[in-house]
């Protein structure tokens, strides 16, 4: 592509107005994604479709070639000037677009040089430039450069390219990008627009879903219950209404946040309802979702098919998953500890140990049964030694395992409503007559409430989510 065919382009998309047009002209998005892949310090090598290769190929084919003719003028700031045309542009507007695509045009060149943080510098201004001329038409532009913004801020940060202000502190990319988007979602907000389809808040799920990218990425949850409280209140477009790809991301950070704060029923809702919407052909956003789903449909004693774990390549739940089932405590502290560090990493490991509760309620509803089964007596049926419990503690667990641990675990499944009946020293455990084993779920979310604020191991781990 030519320069002059470039800036062509641009002003056609302006002035007609065509947003889809001009957020193709200005995104930066392949040409970010395939840096940030091919770099060295990237953990996460993400593997392209042949179309999606095909199409970063050809646009950074093309971003090259501009490159090269930027590079030849002296003065980008005048070759702008000169090429895009002001027509019915006011001057502030003419300046604005200006310097969206000048400061674009420098962003190219240096993600060519590798150097990251001007890169994400210049790009920071190009957005601060769009927000004075940010219109509804333009939203899809505003979508776009949010993303870009923030892979930016992930591209010279995995670089280790911090910068360091005046006072000696290093600069956070994220916080640096997190404070740009909430301008950009105060420009969408501030839209008093009485006809919602012409309003600029239609923008807002998208800027809120890279803010939550971010958020999360930085441990700040606090922030998200704000953009949450804005967005559902009754100013702004209905949720339904916002493109679905949308709806299913702020669905899934909505669930994961409300995970955290100890709302497993609300959490299994959002998150069953992002996986459900969630297009069969985005595998690793299914199995995102899924991480977070499956802690939150165990917690209320739904169990998913082995066939779906395998197909998902969460075999690190299926040792958890067989253990529950089945009361085999044995199994299911193998595979929590096998995978220890996996789940801190997905800040899980706490509620999954929790689980542990429900593990023990079955083993012993197994003891229970296997006792009544083999005594005749119809009077003791109701009864059972506390030793058969430790025994099978003993072989489950450890073989330190005494009555006072094994009474223990008992007063916590009554007290938690596990069990119907009380403990004597004398006897054992005296079981309720009728229905002595709850049928699961019980109100299972009071009793893992209490691990939420657990910072130091109950981590928020950003994620890449790209529906």
């Amino acid at each position: 592509m030519e320069l002059y065919q470039y800036f062509n382009q641009i002003n056609d998309s302006i002035y007609k107005p065509n947003g889809q047009a001009l957020t193709d002209l200005l995104s930066l998005s392949e040409l970010i994604a395939v840096t940030i892949n091919n770099h060295p310090n990237n953990p996460f090598v993400k593997i392209f479709n042949a179309s999606q290769t095909a199409k970063n190929n050809t646009k950074i084919q093309q971003l090259k070639k501009i490159d090269q003719l930027v590079r030849k003028a002296h003065d980008i700031d005048s070759t702008v000037q000169n090429k895009l045309q002001q027509s019915s542009l006011n001057e502030s507007q003419y300046q604005a677009y200006c310097e969206i695509v000048s400061h674009r045009l420098r962003t190219i060149t240096l993600i060519f040089d590798q150097n990251y943080s001007e890169a994400f510098n210049e790009f920071s201004k190009s957005v601060e430039s769009f927000i004075r001329v940010f219109e509804s038409w333009s939203i899809p532009v505003m979508y776009k450069y949010c993303y870009d913004i923030r892979m930016l801020a992930k591209l010279a940060t995995i670089n280790g390219s911090a910068t360091v202000d005046a006072s000696g502190k290093k600069n956070d990319y994220y916080e640096d990008a997190s404070r740009l988007l909430s301008r950009c979602f105060q420009s969408a907000t501030g839209d008093r627009s009485a006809v919602m389809e012409q309003s600029k808040k239609r923008a807002s799920l998208g800027i809120i879903n890279q803010l939550f990218q971010i958020y999360f990425k930085l441990n700040n949850l606090k922030l998200c219950k704000n953009l949450i409280k804005a967005i559902e209140s009754p100013g702004f477009p209905s949720l339904e209404t916002y493109p679905p790809q949308q709806l299913i991301t702020y669905k899934f950070f909505v669930g994961r946040l409300a995970a955290f704060e100890g709302n497993f029923k609300k959490a299994q809702q959002d998150l069953l309802s992002a996986f459900n919407k969630c297009p069969p052909n985005i595998p690793k956003n299914k199995k995102l979702i899924l991480l977070y789903l499956i802690p939150m449909q165990l917690a209320q004693c739904k169990f998913p098919k082995k066939g779906l774990l395998q197909q998902y390549n969460l075999h690190q739940f299926i040792g958890i998953v067989d253990g529950m089932k089945n009361g085999n405590i044995k199994q299911f502290n193998q595979c929590l500890a096998t995978n220890q560090n996996y789940f801190i990493s997905k800040g899980l490991y706490l509620i999954l140990e929790k689980l542990k509760i429900i593990v023990y309620r079955n083993l012993f509803k197994k003891i229970y049964l296997i006792t009544v089964s083999m005594n005749a007596n119809s009077n003791a049926k109701s009864r059972v030694p506390i030793q058969n419990f430790v025994a099978a503690l003993k072989w489950a667990e450890n073989e330190t395992v005494d009555v006072d641990e094994a009474e223990c675990i008992i007063s916590n499944l009554i007290f938690d409503g596990y069990i119907k009946g009380y403990i004597s020293h004398k006897v054992g455990l005296i079981l309720s007559p009728n229905n002595p084993f709850p049928k699961l779920p019980l109100n299972y979310i009071k009793y893992l409430s209490i691990v939420i604020n657990c910072d130091d191991i109950y981590r928020s781990v950003g994620c890449d989510f790209e529906c």
